[in-house]
Order: structure tokens, then C-alpha cells, then sequence
């Protein structure tokens, strides 16, 4: 069965602002920093699941360097505010991922050079969630 992807119908949202140039690739990740479960097996062979209440993840956004965006993001970091964060793809179905408590990480580094050239904004949120 052949099914289309859009990467229009992906969209981030960053304090209520739809976030838009982004660089060619792979331009969002969304990550957890730490696993779910911790496996402990004991001497013998007992297995233990220790449950993690770290719900923190990394969202990774990569932006041209002539992105609309960067200076909304670059203004926001200076505020040092905690903001909603949200990815919405709606292909096949709808997935989100984000969160109500982030923050940025710090000021993402920057070249120049003949091509157009990608920014990385790391955004840690506290409360990441997953649907």
C-alpha cells in the first residue's frame, strides 16, 4: 500500500508561534534523555525493571540560517522564559510530541559561508510527552 509524506503537514510550535525555515535533511529530532526502564538482572536470572520519572527530552530544530524564526528564538532564549513547545505531524494520522515546560539551551552556533548554512536550536523541555 503506498502512502505520501508531506513535510508541510509537519508543523512546530514554540510559544504559539509556528516556527518556519527549516534546512533540508533532517531538520526536527525529538529525543528523550534517558530510558524509560532500567533492566537489572539479578544472580539468578531474576529479572527487575526499575521505572525512570525522568521525563525530560531534547528537541533539536534545524534551521536555515536565514530562517524567520531565529531571531523569535534568539529573543526568547534572552528572556530566559519557560515556554509551550509543540510538533505536530498530521501524515497518516496525527503524532505529537512536546511539552509545556521548555527552554532553550544556548545560543546555537553560527557560520558563513558561499551555501546556505544550518542553525541547530537545542531546546530541553521538562515535561516531553509523546502521542
Amino acid at each position: 500500500m503506498a502512502t505520501t509524506y508531506d513535510f508541510k503537514k509537519v508543523s512546530v510550535i514554540v510559544n504559539g508561534a509556528f516556527i518556519v525555515g527549516f534546512m533540508d535533511g533532517e531538520p526536527i529530532q525529538v529525543e528523550k534523555n534517558e530510558d524509560d526502564i532500567t533492566p537489572h538482572v539479578g544472580a539468578d536470572g531474576e529479572v527487575t525493571y526499575a521505572e525512570s520519572a525522568d521525563q525530560t527530552g531534547t528537541i533539536t530544530l534545524t534551521l536555515k540560517q536565514t530562517s524567520a524564526s531565529l531571531p523569535f528564538l534568539q529573543q526568547l532564549r534572552k528572556s530566559k522564559k519557560i515556554f509551550p513547545i509543540q510538533i505536530v505531524d498530521s501524515n497518516n494520522g496525527t503524532y505529537r510530541a512536546g511539552g509545556s515546560e521548555a527552554r532553550i539551551v544556548k545560543m546555537p552556533s553560527r557560520s558563513w559561508g558561499t551555501e546556505v548554512q544550518g542553525v541547530e536550536v537545542q531546546i530541553h523541555v521538562a515535561d516531553l510527552t509523546e502521542a
